[in-house]
Formats: structure tokens, C-alpha cells, sequence
């Protein structure tokens, strides 16, 4: 069997159509679908934005009250110390968080993309159109993008535009590698530290896996991977089934002879 090279997200996609299509026939339509991944974009949005923004504010809290392995925290006239590596490592998990909910949102704008692709009529913008339906798209009118195809730019100002937003938007990701590699330095000194406390530096290599996980697990959900077809579930769930009874599918002696193999 040929081997075939599909991502994670690809996978998720397709989840997606094959799930909307079993829905009812009025929430099958591009007019709804569009409605639908608006509204779980602008959601994905927000909670990305949320989650990072605590990270960055994670970041600033280690820097400012860090002393050697404390936190010191003042609270009006109270003073908490809190060992550094424990901050570290639940500042890991908010990374793996931040990791799952990039990946959500990349796979909910590769739809709405998919999706707005579909709609070919001159004039005619998708983004206009998720204003007028109240779907927040408070910029759309802003974006220098436009589908008058009447006129030709004699400067193509509109796409230099377009390409130099988009490159400061993925320059804002910047800072959540960063502080992927701060968080390694940090539990990696704790651990190589042996007049530190064993639970502190367990917590810490704790920590720095978790760092690791994510940052594999937003390659590993991109990259397209070898895959094969399941030929087990497709002859024994799907064709076998699909063969008019009394009379068994001709090919289940040779499907057998297959498995004996």
C-alpha cells in the first residue's frame, strides 16, 4: 500500500466537513458554514490572544521579583517567597496551553480561508460581509485587500500592504518562542544546580519536558506525516456492509487469505 503524507491539521479539517455534513440541511449551506467558522475564529482569536498575553505577563513577573531561586511577591505589608522552579514549571503548562489553543485557531483560519475561497464574485468580500452580520470584524474596512478586479494597480501597493501586516502579525509570535527558550534556561540552571532542593529540581525537569512537548507538538500537528489506509476497518466495517445481503461480498475468502498472511 502506497503511503500517503497527511498532517494532524489536515486531519482536523476534514473532521470538521464530514461532521457538518451530517448535520441538519439548513446548517449545510456556505452561508451558514461561513457563520460558523466567523464565529469560532473570532473565539479562537480571543482566547489565543488571552492565553499569550498571560504569558507575557508570566515573563514579567520572573523577571521583576525574581531573587536568585525565590519569588519574592509583596502583597501591601506581607512578603510571599515562592521558589522560582515552581513558578517555572506552572508556567510550562500555561506554554502547552498556549500550544493547543495555536493549533485550534490555525485550523479554524485554514477553514475560513477554505471557506471564502469558494466565493468568486467581483466586489464581493467576505470580510464586509461578517461585519454586516455582526461577527466583529471591526477592521475589515481597514484591510487594504480588495476584490475590485476592474482596475489593475499600476504600484501594488494594496498586496505590499497585505504581505507587510501579515509579517507583523507572525513577528508578534516572537515573544511566546522567546519565552520558550527563557523558560528552558531557567529550569535548565535549576536542575544542573545540586545545592537545590531535589524537589525543586525535579519540578523543574518537569518543565523543561513540558517545554519540549509543546514546542514538538505544534511542529509534529503541522507537519504532513506518512500515513496508510486502514484496510482492515475499510473491508470489514464499511465494504462488507455495503454488499447487498443474503450474498457475502465476493472478495471476503481472498480478504481472509490476506489476514492469514
Amino acid at each position: 500500500m502506497q503511503l500517503k503524507w497527511v498532517s494532524i491539521k489536515q486531519f482536523k479539517k476534514h473532521e470538521f466537513h464530514t461532521t457538518i455534513r451530517k448535520m441538519h440541511r439548513d446548517e449545510n449551506t456556505w452561508n451558514r458554514r461561513f457563520e460558523i467558522l466567523s464565529a469560532i475564529e473570532q473565539a479562537a482569536i480571543q482566547r489565543f490572544t488571552k492565553l499569550y498575553s498571560i504569558c507575557i505577563l508570566a515573563y514579567l513577573i520572573a523577571r521583576t521579583f525574581r531573587t536568585e531561586d525565590l519569588l519574592q511577591l509583596k502583597i501591601q505589608s506581607y512578603t510571599v517567597d515562592l521558589p522560582a522552579a515552581y513558578f517555572f514549571v506552572t508556567s510550562s503548562f500555561l506554554l502547552i496551553v498556549l500550544a493547543l489553543s495555536f493549533c485550534h485557531l490555525s485550523v479554524a483560519m485554514s477553514l475560513k480561508i477554505g471557506e471564502t475561497s469558494k466565493i468568486t464574485i467581483p466586489g464581493f468580500s467576505t470580510n464586509v460581509l461578517a461585519l454586516l452580520k455582526g461577527n466583529h470584524e471591526d477592521l475589515s474596512l481597514g484591510v487594504s485587500e480588495h476584490s475590485s478586479y476592474s482596475f489593475k494597480e499600476l504600484i501594488p501597493v494594496s498586496r505590499t500592504l497585505s504581505i507587510c501586516i501579515l509579517l507583523g502579525l507572525f513577528s508578534a509570535l516572537v515573544p511566546a518562542v522567546a519565552y520558550g527558550f527563557f523558560l528552558i534556561s531557567e529550569q535548565t540552571e535549576i536542575l544542573l544546580n545540586s545545592s537545590t532542593p531535589l524537589a525543586e529540581r525535579a519540578s523543574s525537569l518537569l518543565g523543561l519536558i513540558i517545554v519540549y512537548l509543546s514546542a514538538a507538538y505544534v511542529f509534529l500537528f503541522h507537519v504532513p506525516l506518512p500515513v496508510r489506509k486502514n484496510e482492515e476497518h475499510i473491508r470489514w466495517n464499511i465494504l462488507r456492509y455495503l454488499h447487498p445481503h443474503p450474498h457475502p461480498h465476493p472478495q471476503l475468502d481472498a480478504w481472509r487469505r490476506d489476514e492469514e498472511k
